[in-house]
């Protein structure tokens, strides 16, 4: 996949494996699938659909991992307020919020809590034409003015490093089926020589790898090859 020159005489290389082994049963991928999707399902319907202005949010899309929300806050506010604006439940809402969402008077433990929600990112616009075709716009924080400033820049999930994403990006992805790829940074070891190392990975692609819908709402794993139609449904 790639080689880095580190020294007069020591190469990193990077390649890519023609084989994967798996021992994970397929058991285990769909109940992973399906009970992530029964706790997005208790998070709506237990706390967003309770206390938040339901006409004042709008669930972008989701992953394994992962969910985007647009809210309409208050336009005076920056973008890192939340559902502050919007609660119509106040009572609620502070019985319930850290039981999702990272409590800022607590340390990581709480950030990362089972089950709870850790914000990664927060800003003025997202665009979502897909389930793997979104991008989120971010602005930077400046460390010595200790606070953010307007200097967008576009990210997307699982990429850590800043990519040239563009129009013609979505375009293409979705017209001609082109996947956009980024890089990520990763550091390896190898003969006591600590080596930086650049990780090929997809930034926009118009399909969804992770999970297979059936027609009875259940999750299952993709393997490459198999549709929906090659999954047996036993009805009750």
């Amino acid at each position: 996949m790639g080689t880095k020159r580190i020294s007069a005489n020591t190469f990193a290389v990077q390649t890519k494996p023609k084989r994967a082994t798996c021992f994970i049963s397929l058991q285990s991928g769909v109940f992973t699938l399906d009970n992530a999707k029964y706790w997005y399902l208790n998070y709506i319907y237990n706390f967003m659909y309770k206390c938040p202005d339901r006409n004042r949010f709008h669930f972008v899309l989701a992953d394994t991992d992962s969910i985007y929300i647009a809210i309409a806050g208050v336009p005076a506010k920056d973008c890192h307020q939340q559902f502050e604006s919007i609660v119509t439940d106040k009572q609620f809402y502070d019985q319930h919020v850290y039981n999702y969402l990272p409590d800022p008077n607590k340390d990581i433990y709480d950030y990362k809590k089972i089950l709870g929600f850790g914000i990664e990112n927060e800003g003025y616009e997202l665009t979502s034409l897909g389930p793997k075709c979104y991008s989120m716009i971010v602005n930077k924080w400046n460390k010595e003015k200790q606070q953010y400033e307007f200097k967008p820049k576009i990210t997307s999930k699982g990429i850590s490093k800043t990519q040239d994403i563009s129009y013609n990006d979505y375009v293409n992805v979705i017209n001609k089926d082109i996947v956009k790829k980024g890089s990520n940074g990763t550091l390896k070891m190898y003969n006591n020589v600590m080596s930086s190392i650049q990780v090929e990975k997809y930034a926009l692609t118009g399909f969804n790898n992770k999970s297979i819908v059936l027609r009875n709402q259940c999750c299952c794993p993709y393997f490459k090859g198999l549709t929906a139609k090659d999954y047996i449904i036993k009805d009750q």
